[in-house]
């Protein structure tokens, strides 16, 4: 048990400084305290540990709001008395106090046991209440409470046991039980007068019997007084108090019917029977059906997800998880197929995932795994493929936006050939990340599973122009997918000692390395991402300092600078080169850097003199296309960096555009692009998702309860059981879908399930313009 005490250099510490003490100490896997109080406040609540295990505080001299909020799990004894709103809200815990609780003690209980060792308070178990899908929370108080307790008494249970009070007028003092409309009160003692909302029952029943039998030696001994027992045993001894109903209460006659009104006593044809036809309905005070101001209408996956919609290729993770949630890990892991032929290879390695940095659920703890999640998906044959549709299709390059539209293309029946100018395939992807990074043999196993589906290898195959006529002719469709190959170079005095990082980089990768940087300072130009992998790689070739400097901000992703800044990497901003002489590099800013090897990494142009001049080029080094990668040529689509820098998830994308693009081109289908907008955040309730973990998670296949599931039904039935006119049911379709269905002859329109759905599924459209469509 760990001792915490509340002074420190004679002074007191705070509730905050406290609190800080118990987290420090939870961290470390402790689940017991012994707490030396000196009035802080929110003792014991609400924490919970990170494997479940029970929490057990035992406190002395505590503040106000001992156990508020206290969780299920959690133990709180108080070695005496306690101030007011002892387990104020308390959603579980139970907590004992060995003497007086003080005002408003119980006060909003949900959950959960409170044992007060003495008197209580003014206001005790004021809107107490209980949701029956949890235990019915139970307030036990051994002698009385102050006035005014129970207000307002939605449900629960509370004993006042009236021990020791010979000389009190009432055990429950004045005014008790105003308000209140739900809940059981056991006492013992005498009562004043009671409002009229509430009955005296004097005969108790088995039931209750059975209860107070089996609660008070739990209640005794938790408070240290077992040997009084025999004292509660006399049956006529103890009363109950519950609420009337609503008729029993007011004394409510029945009323006649709106219907009857109508039919009886209204005006035949009504007030304006002389210029309008009366139609007979009746409008209830409370409006239903078409008389709704709103419907609610069940918008399911109609908005896409952050993360889905900060995907380059679409993914929707929320749809994985949510199947992780159901137990279909194999059904969760094949649906990324779907998407992207390489979840090992970039979801799971190599991209920076802006699916994590858009998720939700960042916003609480940490973003659900949805990039690691993906190398579980690395060894997974290939998706049945369509029918053959007898089409062919030509991709020119093989890096990972190539084979993205291959894949694509072949899992639709389509003959596909890729042509490729080298002898391996997978761009920059297989040649140019480092192999630490990014493993060469998840690569290939993910390049083995696309040739899998039939698609032919053409390599070292240079295509020229008069070439590209002949196979214009042959082919029903192209994807130009050849990336971007030729550095990007400074022009500055000394530039020529210069190394491009392509150039740095396929060479490590292949095992023959234009530069060797052990023993060596390296500065390289430009802070992007590929600067980030040759500082990278060149720490772990040796280098003795590495340096990036940048013209601006840099570009890089917070995960690649992370990594390279924690090798050694300085990085330097903004920086504008003058020139390279004698091992030194020298800015326009006036300052300079020894560099015994100088790294420009400032991008790439692709080479396309190759492709018809028809084609339209963006700054004469770039093929202009449209939102789905179509040329100005509509069989020639280009994807990657060929028409636009960018990362390999957006290659891939680009290429899973292409393909669906191209195929329903040529079979003569509609399209549209697969892009969804964005749940507005605002939509989201993220009050029922707490944070859970002090530190990040690392098990992907264990996400399920923590994604909030945006914009994608969770099937949690929460808008089920807030529906206070049992207007919402849920209906399942034979093939295991099931949808949420409104009964409009009930529905109200009051919007309690949008505004109660966790992940924004619920929509409230104005009626009238929906009934006036139906007309």
């Amino acid at each position: 048990m760990r001792h915490l005490t509340t002074y420190a250099d004679n002074k007191r510490i705070s509730t905050q400084q406290l609190l800080q003490q118990v987290y420090a100490a939870m961290a470390e896997g402790e689940t017991e305290f012994l707490v030396d109080a000196s009035g802080q406040h929110n003792i014991g609540g609400p924490l919970w540990s990170q494997n479940g295990e029970p929490l057990k505080f035992v406190v002395r001299n505590p503040g106000q709001r001992v156990g508020s909020m206290g969780m299920p799990g959690t133990e709180i004894i108080v070695e005496g008395p306690a101030p007011a709103d002892v387990g104020w809200l308390n959603a579980g815990a139970t907590i004992v106090v060995k003497g007086d609780g003080g005002d408003t003690t119980g006060h909003c209980a949900a959950d959960g046991v409170i044992y007060i060792g003495g008197r209580a308070g003014t206001r005790t178990g004021s809107l107490m209440k209980h949701d029956p899908a949890y235990s019915a929370p139970e307030l036990w108080i051994l002698k009385n409470t102050g006035s005014f307790p129970f207000e307002f008494m939605g449900g629960g249970i509370a004993v006042v046991c009236g021990y020791d009070c010979d000389d009190v007028n009432s055990v429950i003092g004045d005014r008790a039980c105003i308000g209140m409309v739900g809940g059981t009160i056991y006492v013992r003692g005498p009562i004043s007068r009671l409002p009229s909302n509430v009955k005296l029952v004097d005969a108790l029943t088995d039931d209750d019997w059975g209860f107070l039998s089996a609660g008070l030696p739990k209640f005794l001994s938790a408070i240290d007084r077992p040997q009084i027992l025999e004292t509660f045993s006399v049956h006529s001894d103890w009363r109950k108090i519950i609420a009337k109903g609503y008729e029993e209460a007011k004394g409510v006659s029945k009323r006649m019917s709106l219907g009857a009104f109508h039919a009886q006593k209204w005006v035949p044809g009504g007030l304006f029977g002389d210029v309008v036809q009366d139609p007979g309905h009746i409008v209830p005070l409370v409006a239903m059906g078409y008389y709704r101001a709103y419907s609610p209408v069940w918008n399911n996956a109609v908005f896409a997800a952050p993360c889905e919609y900060a995907c380059p290729n679409g993914i929707p993770t929320q749809d994985r998880i949510n199947l992780l949630r159901k137990g279909k890990i194999k059904d969760a892991l094949e649906l990324v197929l779907k998407y992207s032929p390489f979840p090992g290879s970039v979801c799971g390695a190599a991209c920076p995932n802006p699916c994590m940095t858009a998720c939700t659920r960042q916003t609480i703890d940490f973003a659900v795994l949805a990039g690691p999640l993906g190398k579980y998906s690395m060894d997974l044959p290939a998706p049945a493929m369509a029918r053959p549709t007898g089409k062919k299709f030509a991709i020119i390059g093989s890096g990972v936006g190539g084979l993205s539209a291959a894949w694509q293309l072949a899992l639709r029946g389509h003959d596909v050939t890729i042509f490729e100018r080298g002898n391996t395939l997978g761009g920059k992807m297989a040649n140019a990340i480092p192999h630490d990074r990014l493993e060469k043999e998840i690569v290939q196993t993910e390049i083995r599973r696309i040739l899998s589906l039939g698609v032919k290898i053409e390599k070292n195959f240079n295509v020229t122009r008069q070439e590209f006529k002949i196979l214009y002719d042959t082919y029903d469709g192209f994807v130009i997918a050849v990336g971007a190959h030729n550095p990007r170079m400074l022009n500055f005095p000394g530039s020529e000692h210069a190394v491009s990082a392509l150039s740095f980089l396929t060479s490590a990768n292949a095992g023959k390395p234009v530069v060797n940087p052990e023993g060596k300072s390296v500065v390289v130009i430009g802070a992007g991402d590929v600067g980030m992998d040759v500082c990278a790689l060149a720490w772990k070739t040796g280098a003795t300092r590495v340096t990036a400097v940048d013209i601006q901000e840099p570009a890089s992703s917070s995960r690649e600078r992370e990594t390279a800044m924690a090798l050694g990497t300085e990085v330097i901003w903004p920086r504008t080169t003058r020139e390279y002489v004698d091992g030194q590099l020298f800015f326009q800013e006036g300052d300079s850097l020894e560099a015994d090897i100088v790294v420009i990494s400032i991008g790439e142009v692709p080479i396309i003199d190759w492709l018809p001049e028809n084609l339209t080029r963006v700054k004469n080094n770039w093929l202009a296309v449209d939102d789905v990668g179509r040329t100005r040529d509509p069989k020639v689509f280009a994807v990657g960096d060929v028409a636009k820098p960018g990362l390999l998830t957006q290659a891939i994308g680009a290429g899973r555009v292409a393909a669906l693009a191209l195929h329903a081109q040529v079979m003569g289908e509609p399209f549209e692009m697969p892009r969804k907008q964005a749940i507005p955040q605002e939509r989201l309730n993220l009050i029922y998702f707490t944070p859970r973990l002090n530190q990040c998670p690392t098990d992907p296949l264990k996400e399920g309860d923590r994604c909030i599931s945006c914009g994608t039904c969770r099937d949690c039935n929460i808008c089920v059981y807030i529906c206070g006119q049992n207007a919402i049911s849920r209906f399942e379709h034979r093939n295991g879908a099931y949808e949420f269905r409104v009964d409009d002859d009930h529905c109200i329109g009051c919007g309690f399930c949008a505004a109660a759905c966790p992940s924004g599924i619920w929509t409230m459209v104005p009626n009238l313009i929906e009934e006036m469509e139906k007309e």
